[in-house]
């Protein structure tokens, strides 16, 4: 059986990244899921697996035309960061932002290439990021500009096998209702169902929350659900896609389980993603949706307070590995 190819970005070297990726690729059947390309400073790959106590086997290469992948054995493709200081560890710095980036972008070079279907990325500053030339306010757009995507995208979290996404996201609270629309919240269905279908839901259930306390209660608390949410639901009932709703915040979770939901497309950033992180936070995914090419990471950050203490759970960026190799086999299926 042919297995996919995924490339795997340390992340922030300043913070947990190097420790997970050691605790991850420490268990054989982890590393036998897909080739994986490591993008690394060597010595922040050793000095992660010193921090976690355990070591896994790798190889070396420079360039991808001479690489041939040996079951369970990471190829590792040594980067040295241009930017000439030496890194601090546990604070965000330039040099760890600009190390990030370089990585990443090798990374997605490398999977727009074909030689890899995926990424897989340990935890990223975005402080770091900005202060290494990030002029984007997150890392998932800046993928789109690497990628040449220009329709919707928007992060999706996930916690075992409930997605969420949302129709608007990193915005003042008080500018939500001016950035909704009929085509925003079709475009966020339409975003969540083709998704589901990457990570080989074949027939995806999605709910969708309204804005309002009790929905609006027909009016009586806001018209949301009237004028936007309900009229993007039924265009997205007519393009073939199975949605519910729209629920009320405070109960969405319940129908979710009751119908056996696949996911959930809020209004706005922390609607439904506060009911996933307490369904479970230390195995949170997030996934850059819209993205052309699958990308995944842990949905916490880069812990630079347990830095070098050997504290990091892996169980979120062991879940992201899985979703990342779960959407790069579909992706080389669908070639």
């Amino acid at each position: 059986m042919t297995i996919p190819s995924l490339a795997l970005v340390l992340g922030d070297p300043a913070g947990v990244g190097p420790e997970l990726v050691a605790k991850v690729l420490s268990k054989q059947s982890n590393r036998q899921l897909a080739n994986i390309a490591i993008i690394a400073d060597k010595d922040e790959l050793e000095k992660g697996m010193k921090i976690a106590g355990c070591r896994f086997p790798y190889e070396e290469a420079s360039d991808i035309s001479t690489v041939v992948f040996k079951p369970g054995v990471p190829v590792l493709f040594h980067h040295k960061n241009s930017h000439p200081a030496p890194f601090e560890y546990g604070v965000a710095t330039e040099q760890s932002g600009v190390y990030m980036l370089e990585t990443l972008k090798k990374a997605v070079d490398m999977t727009q290439a074909g030689f890899t279907q995926g990424i897989c990325f340990a935890p990223l500053n975005k402080q770091a990021m900005h202060k290494g030339g990030l002029k984007h306010r997150d890392e998932l757009h800046w993928f789109a500009e690497l990628t040449d995507f220009t329709d919707f995208a928007c992060e999706l979290n996930v916690v075992d096998n409930i997605w969420a996404g949302r129709v608007t996201s990193h915005i003042p609270f008080k500018s939500i209702v001016d950035n909704l629309s009929i085509d925003g919240v079709v475009d966020a269905i339409k975003l969540m169902e083709k998704t589901l279908k990457q990570a080989g839901v074949a027939q995806p259930k999605i709910a969708v929350q309204a804005l309002n306390p009790h929905g609006g209660e027909g009016g009586l608390f806001g018209d949301e659900e009237q004028t936007i949410i309900k009229p993007a639901m039924e265009i997205a009932k007519q393009q073939g896609i199975d949605v519910y709703g729209p629920y009320p915040a405070d109960t969405t979770i319940k129908a979710v389980q009751d119908l056996k939901l696949d996911a959930v497309v809020s209004m706005y950033h922390d609607q439904f993603a506060t009911a996933l992180k307490m369904l479970g936070f230390e195995r949170g995914v997030t996934v850059q949706g819209g993205i052309p090419i699958p990308i995944a990471t842990a949905n916490h950050g880069t812990a630079y307070n347990i830095y070098g203490q050997n504290l990091a759970s892996p169980s979120a960026f062991e879940n992201a590995l899985f979703i990342s190799v779960n959407m790069a086999k579909n992706a080389l299926l669908a070639k």
